[in-house]
């Protein structure tokens, strides 16, 4: 391996790290009250949208698994860190694709219009997921209750995801960030 490319290798192991702390800070900290049955929102899943933009494959998919699942173990719900590693490369897959199949022309780019609708399908995964995670480790009626704030979550982490990678974008954050490597 030539000097540039363990350069490149050694920048993206320490986004990935970077990455994978603020997935965990942002979900196990940063909580946002709902009132639907005293569940809460938190903002890490727009982390893991917005990593999966930035970084490219597998370096994505183990930000989001290894970030959200630590937040699980951290915030005393280590039962579902396991379903939630899953799930959060569930999410990060389809935008990590958009940028490793060359379907987003730009790159540079952290919202544009292949990735725009990846929110809404990573919403659903995120609610289907959960579902069924809560069904394996409670009962499926219990999942049917947390539906309404799943939504919530994927609708207030998609508004979160669109306007961070818009102001991402305005001052070219990926493209000044990799430029270098």
């Amino acid at each position: 391996m030539n000097s540039s490319n363990k350069t490149r290798k050694i920048y993206l192991l320490i986004s990935t790290a970077l990455c994978c702390a603020i997935i965990t800070v942002m979900t196990a900290v940063v909580k946002i009250n709902l009132p639907v049955n005293q569940e809460y929102m938190h903002l890490g899943d727009s982390m893991v949208y917005l990593s999966a933009c930035i970084l490219p494959m597998p370096y994505s998919l183990i930000a989001a698994a290894v970030g959200a699942g630590l937040a699980d173990i951290f915030t005393g719900a280590a039962i579902w860190a396991p379903f939630t590693a899953v799930i959060k490369i569930l999410n990060a897959l389809p935008f990590s694709l958009m940028y490793s199949l060359n379907i987003v022309k730009d790159q540079n780019r952290l919202l544009n219009k292949a990735v725009a609708p990846m929110p809404i399908l990573s919403g659903i995964i995120t609610i289907v997921g959960y579902c069924i995670s809560g069904g394996i480790l409670f009962s499926f009626a219990y999942s049917v209750t947390v539906i309404p704030s799943s939504i919530i979550q994927a609708v207030g982490n998609a508004i979160v995801y669109y306007i961070a990678a818009a102001a991402l974008d305005k001052i070219e954050f990926k493209k000044r960030i990799f430029s270098k490597i």
